[in-house]
């Protein structure tokens, strides 16, 4: 089952990955409009290359952009976290197969930067984990990932134990996306 796991994440970022080089790249070449470089603000205290948060969140667009404007509005994170995606990575990081890989990158990230938090958000409907028919219910499908979450948040604080772990489970909804705080 784990190896038939790992060849799923594997095949799907590889075609999420292919997929971007053949149609996403060529339809956004002329984004710079004749233009050599273009410019974006950056906020000021975004030059400082301190950050206390590192977000580790799996890479489904449907998420995205609600994971940002998450932490950014509603907990006040604005450029104060360093975000990791990885396709499936809650279970990339309690997969004793593959957790390295995200042990890595967080160790790498902690060391650039004076963490003191780490948040996880698991995501309901992962590719990951098969989707959300895998689970045959809702209830099925958040108490195994708030496990996972705890079994995370076990890991990392092996690891770091001064850092406090922060895991949230979110889900797609008619009004958009709902984030919960699983303890």
């Amino acid at each position: 089952m784990a190896i038939k796991m790992k060849l799923f994440i594997t095949t799907c970022f590889l075609c999420i990955f292919l997929s971007g080089i053949h149609s996403g790249c060529r339809q956004h070449e002329d984004l710079l409009l004749g233009k050599k470089e273009i410019f974006i603000t950056l906020n000021s205290k975004a030059r400082k290359s301190d950050c206390d948060t590192i977000l580790i969140t799996c890479i489904d667009y449907r998420f995205a952009y609600r994971n940002q404007e998450f932490l950014n509005n509603k907990l006040g994170l604005q450029d104060k976290y360093d975000h990791i995606s990885i396709p499936g990575s809650i279970y990339n990081l309690v997969n004793p197969n593959t957790q390295e890989v995200v042990l890595n990158k967080i160790l790498s990230t902690k060391n650039f930067h004076l963490t003191k938090c780490i948040m996880i958000i698991a995501h309901k409907d992962c590719g990951g984990y098969g989707g959300s028919s895998s689970f045959g219910s809702d209830i099925a499908e958040e108490e195994y990932l708030s496990e996972d979450l705890r079994k995370a948040r076990e890991i990392l604080l092996k690891k770091y134990p001064i850092l406090r772990i922060d895991l949230y489970i979110e889900s797609l909804t008619l009004d958009g996306v709902q984030f919960k705080k699983i303890h």
